[in-house]
């Protein structure tokens, strides 16, 4: 683990992960300013929103999204309660 204060090479062109509270927030390469809360690590792959615990990055789990498409029968079923409610107004 590299922090701010331990980077002594203006030409330092390493990759880093930047982790505020576990979590990386940015990726850089070079020398950034950091904030107080956060610290440097050198990384080869890791990228925003992984998570750095214990000395392991760990890639973020990527949920792929269901599309649920309604069937004929359902949507004329939605239609009819509708038009049910509005002339119930």
């Amino acid at each position: 683990m590299v922090t701010q204060e331990s980077i002594h090479s203006e030409v330092d062109m390493n990759r880093y992960a930047i982790i505020e509270d576990g979590l990386v927030v940015n990726v850089v390469v070079g020398q950034p300013a950091l904030e107080p809360n956060q610290i440097l690590v050198e990384c080869e792959n890791a990228g925003p929103n992984w998570t750095y615990v214990d000395g392991v990055f760990t890639a973020p789990v990527v949920v792929e999204a269901t599309v649920v498409t309604p069937t004929k029968e359902e949507l004329l079923a939605q239609i009819n309660a509708l038009t049910a409610q509005i002339q119930a107004m």
